[in-house]
C-alpha cells in the first residue's frame, strides 16, 4: 500500500514536509484485510491483528501462519502549466508475513474452561507500511515567472552585496551562473518569461515494522492485547529541475539544471493497546490506541546549480560543486486513536465500520545533542502553521458462501492540510474488494484495492505566492495474494 506525500515546499530541504511523509502510512497486512479496505479494528481473528488491533490476537483458537505479496501500479497524471503530463511505476513486494502461537491456559479438572482467562496468543509480523516508490513528471511553458525571480528575492532577504553572498549557496550559484543580477535596487532576474520548465524526480525507499504482539480471551467476551514495534526507514529522491529561456541582461540563450538528491534513514519504536468486546454473537466492538513512533532519523540533502548559454550551441557553461548538507534529528509521528464495530450474520459474514483520529498537529521535532535549534524550532512552527488533526473512516463486509468468501471495502482519509489552497491534497480514497478460499486448515485469499489522492507539487515558491504549481491525480492499483495455514 502506498501512501505518498505532495511536496509542497520550495527548493529547499523542507524536514516538516518529510515528517508528513514518514506519519501518512497505512498498515500493510493481510489480502482479508485490505479487501475490506481496513475495517477490522473491532473484528479480529486475523494475523492482520499483529500489527493491527493486538486484541484481535485473543480470538485465535489455532496457531495460524501466513505470507502476502503484493503487485503495485502507481499512475500519476500531473497538470503543469496547461500541460498534462503522466508518470508510471510499476512494484512486487513482500507486504505482510506473520506467524500467531496459540496456548489454552491449563485449568483445574472439572474447571467451567469457558469462563475467567481462555488462553494467550502470541504473534510476529513483518510489515511494508509505506512505499515511496513513484515517479513524478512535469512540465510547461511558463509566462509569469522564472526561477530566477526566486533565487532574486531569496539573495534579497538573505544577502546585501554580491560580495556578501556565501560560497557555495544557492544563491552564489544563481548569481555566478548570470540568472540573477544586482543594481542599487538590489538582485534581478536576468532571465525572461515564456521560459520552457520541467521536473523529474524518482522516489525510492519503505517503511517497515516488526511487530511482538500478544492477546488475551476473558469469557469468550473481552478480548485485550498489546503490541510492540520496531520501524525502521529508508528515503532516496533523485529530483532534476530544469529550465530554459532567454536571458534578457546577457543578450543570450540559456538552459539550467538544479539538482537535488536526498537520502534519509531512521529507526523508532512504537506500541499499541487495543480491546474487543463481544457483549453478544452478533456484535463486537473494538478500539486501539497506537503511539506515535519515536524515531532517530539521519538525513543527507546536496544541491547543485549549473547552467549552459548559446543559440546555435554551447557558447559557455558555468559548473558549480555539489553542496552537501547532513542533518540528524530526532521526530514523533502522531498519535492515533482507532474504534470499530462489527455486525455479524448469523454464520453467514459481518458489515464492519471504523472511525481513526489522527493528531498531526502533534508531530514534533527534537535536536540530537542540541544541535540545529534554529532548524528544530523552524520546523516546528510549519508543522503548527501548516498541519491539522484528520479523521478517517473505512466499512467493509465480508459474506461465507460455503468455503468461499466474498469481501468489500471502502476508505477515506481525511487531509492534514490547513491551507484551503491545499485542502483536497492527501484526502485519499480506497475501494477494495477480494475473495477468500479455505479447505480444511489452508487458505488463500485474493484483494485487489484502487487508492486515488490529489496532490501538489511547487518546483519554487515566490513571496506573492504566485509560483507555478503541478496539480496531481495519483492512482494507486495494488493486488493482494495471502497464502496461509493453521497448525
Amino acid at each position: 500500500m502506498a501512501a505518498i506525500v505532495a511536496a509542497t515546499g520550495d527548493l529547499h530541504a523542507q524536514y516538516a514536509q518529510d515528517a508528513l511523509r514518514f506519519s501518512f502510512n497505512q498498515p500493510a497486512s493481510t489480502a482479508r484485510f485490505s479487501a475490506m479496505a481496513g475495517a477490522f479494528t473491532g473484528i479480529g481473528g486475523d494475523l492482520s491483528s499483529v500489527n493491527g488491533n493486538p486484541a484481535g490476537l485473543g480470538l485465535f483458537t489455532k496457531s495460524e501462519f501466513s505470507i502476502t505479496p503484493e503487485f503495485n501500479n502507481y499512475n500519476a497524471d500531473a497538470m503543469y502549466l496547461g500541460q498534462l503530463n503522466t508518470g508510471t511505476k510499476d512494484m512486487v513486494n513482500l507486504n505482510h508475513a506473520a506467524v500467531v502461537w496459540h496456548n489454552k491456559f491449563a485449568k483445574p479438572k472439572g474447571s467451567d474452561l469457558e469462563t475467567g482467562w481462555i488462553s494467550s496468543n502470541f504473534g510476529i509480523s513483518y510489515s511494508k507500511d509505506n512505499d515511496f516508490h513513484q515517479n513524478i513528471n512535469y512540465s510547461g511553458t511558463n509566462g509569469t515567472n522564472s526561477v530566477a525571480d526566486f533565487f532574486s528575492e531569496s539573495a534579497n532577504k538573505y544577502y546585501g552585496a554580491p560580495s556578501s553572498l556565501t560560497s557555495g549557496s544557492l544563491e552564489r550559484m544563481a548569481y555566478d551562473n548570470y540568472l540573477i543580477g544586482y543594481d542599487s535596487q538590489g538582485y534581478f532576474p536576468e532571465t525572461d518569461v515564456n521560459n520552457i520548465q520541467s521536473k523529474t524526480d524518482m522516489r525510492l525507499g519503505s517503511q517497515s515494522d516488526i511487530n511482538f504482539a500478544t492477546g488475551l480471551n476473558y469469557s469468550n467476551m473481552i478480548y485485550v492485547g498489546a503490541s510492540i514495534g520496531l520501524s525502521n526507514l529508508k528515503y532516496t529522491s533523485d529530483a532534476e529541475y530544469k529550465e530554459s529561456g532567454y536571458n534578457v541582461t546577457e543578450d543570450n540563450n540559456y538552459s539550467l539544471s538544479f539538482r537535488q538528491n536526498q537520502y534519509t534513514t531512521g529507526n523508532g519504536v512504537h506500541g499499541k493497546l487495543g480491546v474487543i468486546v463481544r457483549p453478544n454473537q452478533f456484535v463486537r466492538l473494538g478500539a486501539n490506541i497506537e503511539t506515535p513512533t519515536w524515531y532517530t532519523i539521519d538525513d543527507s540533502y546536496s544541491e547543485v546549480l549549473d547552467t549552459e548559454y548559446g543559440r546555435n550551441g554551447i557558447d559557455s557553461s558555468y559548473v558549480n560543486n555539489v553542496q552537501d548538507y547532513n542533518f540528524s534529528y530526532k521526530l514523533r509521528t502522531p498519535l492515533k486513536l482507532s474504534g470499530g464495530i462489527g455486525f455479524f450474520i448469523n454464520n453467514q459474514g459481518f458489515i464492519s465500520a471504523d472511525v481513526d483520529y489522527v493528531g498531526y498537529q502533534n508531530i514534533r521535532f527534537t535536536s540530537v545533542d542540541n544541535a540545529n535549534l534554529d532548524v528544530i524550532s523552524d520546523n516546528n512552527l510549519s508543522v503548527r502553521e501548516n498541519y491539522k488533526n484528520a479523521v478517517n473512516y473505512r466499512v467493509g463486509a465480508e459474506y461465507k458462501l460455503s468455503s468461499l468468501m466474498l469481501r468489500a471495502g471502502y476508505g477515506i482519509k481525511g487531509s492534514p492540510y490547513k491551507s484551503a489552497d491545499v485542502t483536497d491534497a492527501l484526502k485519499t480514497e480506497t475501494v477494495s474488494a477480494g475473495l477468500g478460499y479455505r479447505i480444511n486448515n489452508y487458505y488463500i485469499d485474493l484483494a485487489y484495492q484502487n487508492v486515488n489522492y490529489n496532490s501538489n507539487y511547487k518546483p519554487y515558491t515566490l513571496s506573492a505566492g504566485n509560483g507555478p504549481r503541478a496539480d496531481v491525480k495519483n492512482s494507486v492499483s495494488n493486488v493482494f495474494l495471502t497464502i496461509g495455514s493453521k497448525f
